[in-house]
């Protein structure tokens, strides 16, 4: 896989540190764990700092969760967007998935 991701719990939240990139080689990987800490928290937080490139695939993943979140009333924020995946998430118009922070 050649995305790195870190856990931090805090209660009923959860931040995700991302380090890599989302294509369609890991895009099925990264979702499953995204899913995953999805499943387990109410709000997740994704900390970009080190999200290189998002492929498509990775912004499927990216509704997925938003929308597991959406279902039990939980927030999907991220933070520290690169500025080449921000112009992707707002031409996507995936910005209106993302409380950004």
């Amino acid at each position: 896989m050649s995305m790195k991701m870190d856990l931090i719990k805090r209660g009923n939240d959860a931040e995700l540190k991302m380090d890599g990139y989302i294509d369609a080689t890991n895009a099925a990987e990264v979702e499953e764990v995204l899913m995953d800490v999805a499943g387990k928290f109410d709000n997740l937080l994704l900390d970009m700092e080190k999200l290189e490139y998002v492929s498509s695939a990775g912004l499927r993943a990216f509704k997925r969760v938003y929308m597991e979140l959406r279902r039990k009333s939980g927030t999907l924020s991220a933070k520290n967007v690169d500025k080449a995946i921000m112009e992707v998430l707002e031409v996507t118009g995936f910005t209106r998935l993302f409380k950004f922070v």
